[in-house]
């Protein structure tokens, strides 16, 4: 046996020790008889501070949407591309369309700035690039968000 394969050997067990670990942690943590108790609470105290909204309300996804375009604009012009990248994921994520929202920010956008945002896309698989149902994901028949709730940082 080579040295090589050895190591192979070592890091696959490894590898799959960790993940029994992970799924024994969880399932423990979901066998917890207040496991449900304590989500919901966790839930309703975010409500309550205003760190989630409801996107089911056209309304308020429209502040939502003029809100992380804003924001995404400030954060361009103080030259943070992270953020503004991010502030530009969500309003893509939340937008009724995603493929016509990335082709109208693709005009309006600098090049460098769009190429990041089409990375950003196809890494969380919700624009053009991620199959034949592309920009469908979270989303129902009329293209609303099923999510009733997205939390904000």
């Amino acid at each position: 046996m080579s040295g090589r394969f050895v190591a192979v050997c070592a890091l696959g067990l490894a590898g799959s020790l960790f993940l029994g670990y992970c799924v024994y942690f969880d399932r423990n943590r979901r066998m917890d008889p207040d496991y449900k108790k304590k989500v919901l609470a966790r839930r309703r105290r975010a409500k309550a501070q205003g760190k989630i909204i409801d996107l089911r309300d056209p309304r308020v996804r429209e502040e939502f949407l003029i809100a992380e375009m804003t924001a995404a604009n400030q954060k361009m012009m103080e030259g943070n591309i992270e953020e503004t990248i991010g502030h530009l994921l969500n309003f893509v994520k939340f937008s009724g369309n995603p493929r016509a929202t990335l082709l109208t920010l693709q005009q309006t956008l600098p090049l460098p700035i769009f190429n990041l945002l089409v990375r950003a896309v196809a890494a969380t698989s919700i624009g053009p690039s991620s199959g034949p149902s592309a920009g469908t994901q979270g989303q129902g028949r009329s293209g609303e968000p099923t999510a009733a709730a997205v939390e904000v940082d």
